[in-house]
């Protein structure tokens, strides 16, 4: 079965900086994580009311936004974080491509958390935008779960270098447990196309082209985000934006190193991909031609027979051969001579 794409909600028309969530219509609420910490102090609050707490001076914070179908609450808290219309679109727009923007009192992110789905052996995208400013990490989510649990663990965890960092240091810790579930699926993907492969050579079967043709889709998906994200934190790892401290950039450099490896390794399956494709292909084309064999060995064994019994069909009244004693049984002779010959042939040529 072909799998549905996420359908969009058109902006046609629109002037820049129109709040339109381009995402899938739900009932869910906008919710708000905040986490506020240094090395002596922790606390956690969740609530659906777009104000944001005041800020302290000597705490540092992640404001988590899950949902984003109510746009007048992730307006309300951009426009306290000062965040430019036009960001406040892409943050809406959930088939934003991967970018990264550098204002004097922050820095904008958006990128794709992928996971991989078991049950229909693909793979599901969310849009997550990525906000660093002076004290605080906000993150825009489209739906509830993701891969952060260890960045909250840590957070919680007295003494952790999170809370022992500035907050540039969890805004790297996001880009990398997100490049981190990009070598999970990498790894899933594999061990499908090994399945995959397992299938084509032992028996392959006319489903096994439309694995092929939705695992070619999810290639692309991943080839389509990869490149963007390498340019992206490539940017981030080389920039002198004062709120990314030098230390940071080290790390960054580290993620964009995996990050080639997630492209040199989607590249490796997209090969992998077109020659199991080809594979199958020649198997089909290999199976066709053994019936054709079989059909056209069938047909050479009939051709001289029905040759012999069409001659003596004919009803011409003057066959000396019709009138022989043992001329039935001397056609009967001839044939299985004949069948014996074609085998004996074909068997020392070696076509069965």
């Amino acid at each position: 079965m072909m799998k549905n794409n996420k359908k969009r909600q058109s902006k046609t028309g629109l002037p820049p900086g129109s709040h339109i969530y381009t995402g899938k219509k739900t009932e869910s609420k906008t919710v708000i994580e905040t986490y506020s910490y240094n090395l002596e102090k922790y606390h956690h609050t969740v609530k659906d009311a777009p104000n944001v707490e005041n800020q302290v001076s000597n705490l540092k914070y992640w404001i988590n936004v899950t949902g984003l179908v109510d746009v007048e609450s992730v307006k309300h808290i951009c426009d306290q974080y000062g965040i430019h219309h036009l960001y406040q679109e892409d943050i809406l727009n959930v088939f934003q491509r991967p970018k990264v923007e550098e204002e004097d009192e922050y820095v904008f992110v958006s990128f794709k958390s992928l996971y991989w789905n078991d049950a229909e052996k693909s793979i599901d995208e969310e849009q997550i935008s990525l906000i660093l400013t002076q004290q605080a990490v906000i993150t825009f989510q489209e739906n509830a779960g993701d891969s952060f649990d260890y960045l909250r663990e840590r957070i919680r965890t007295e003494n952790s270098m999170i809370r022992e960092k500035e907050v540039d240091y969890l805004f790297y810790r996001i880009l990398d447990i997100t490049v981190d579930t990009y070598f999970d699926i990498m790894e899933k993907m594999g061990t499908y196309l090994e399945e995959i492969e397992d299938e084509v050579i032992a028996a392959p079967k006319s489903e096994i082209l439309m694995k092929l043709q939705n695992n070619k889709k999810d290639i692309m998906v991943l080839r389509r985000h990869f490149y963007p994200m390498r340019d992206l934190i490539n940017k981030l790892s080389a920039s002198d934006h004062p709120m990314i401290d030098a230390k940071t950039k080290k790390y960054l450099r580290d993620v964009l190193d995996h990050t080639i490896q997630n492209i040199e390794n989607v590249e490796t399956f997209r090969e992998m991909n077109m020659s199991l494709k080809d594979i199958y292909l020649n198997s089909m084309s290999h199976e066709m031609n053994r019936i054709m064999k079989i059909l056209t060995i069938m047909s050479t064994f009939f051709i001289p027979l029905t040759f012999l019994v069409g001659v003596y069909g004919m009803n011409f009244k003057y066959m000396p051969e019709l009138y022989w004693h043992y001329g039935y049984y001397s056609i009967w002779a001839i044939m299985i001579a004949i069948v014996l010959g074609l085998t004996y042939w074909f068997r020392k040529k070696g076509w069965f």
